[in-house]
Parts: C-alpha cells; sequence; structure tokens
C-alpha cells in the first residue's frame, strides 16, 4: 500500500481528499502545518507528499527547499497545490527540482486528483 502524506491547512479539503485517497487503497498521512508536515515527512517516508503552498508554521515552498535538501527527500515526488492563478508564478515554483508538480486546487476534482495520483505511483 502506498503511502501519501498531505498537509493542508485546510481541514475540510483535507478530510475529503483523505477519504477519497483511503477509498482508493492508500496510506494516507495527514497534517495541517508545514513544520508538522515536515518532520512527518522524514519520519515516515511518506511514497509521495502532497502540500498546500501557504500555510502556517512552514510553507510548501519552504518545506519542498527542506525536503529537497534532505537524502531521502531529494527523491521523493511532491505535489504543490495552490490556489494561484499565475501561471508564471506556479511554473516557477517547481522549476529546478525534479519530480515536483504543482497544481491549482481549482482545475482539478477530488476524484480526479486520486487518479492522478495512482498514474504517478504507478497504483
Amino acid at each position: 500500500m502506498k503511502k501519501i502524506l498531505l498537509i493542508d491547512d485546510d481541514l475540510a479539503f483535507s478530510e475529503m481528499l483523505s477519504e477519497i485517497l483511503k477509498d482508493e487503497g492508500f496510506d494516507v498521512l495527514v497534517e495541517h502545518d508545514g513544520l508538522r508536515g515536515f518532520e512527518r515527512a522524514t519520519a515516515e517516508h511518506p511514497d509521495l507528499v502532497m502540500c498546500d503552498v501557504m500555510m502556517p508554521g512552514m510553507s510548501g515552498l519552504e518545506l519542498l527547499k527542506q525536503l529537497r535538501d534532505d537524502q531521502w527527500g531529494s527523491t521523493v515526488p511532491i505535489i504543490l497545490l495552490t490556489n494561484m492563478t499565475q501561471p508564471e508564478a506556479m511554473a516557477q515554483m517547481a522549476q529546478g527540482s525534479a519530480h515536483t508538480e504543482c497544481l491549482l486546487k481549482t482545475d482539478w476534482t477530488l476524484d480526479k486528483l486520486a487518479e492522478k495520483l495512482k498514474v504517478l505511483l504507478a497504483v
């Protein structure tokens, strides 16, 4: 069973996505701030990290940087979720970081996001 760490301060979004991912057969870990998410990621080494860009404790961009500086975290797939609608800014967030995607939350239904994760994790 593939393990996904979801880090998002939107409790309703986290709960709904977590339930869908569990129904799809994933082991889902949830944290609601960046610092706790970073600590959980480095302790549990999930197969994929999905995090919001704007969070308390540590932003998603800082979390990305910190994980990429870690031996394990340098290769883990990371999906940054954002409500930011400027395509240039979104592209810049993931630029220069392999295994990283930036997705606009409003472009994805929760079901489609779960399908994308299944493809990324080859489930």
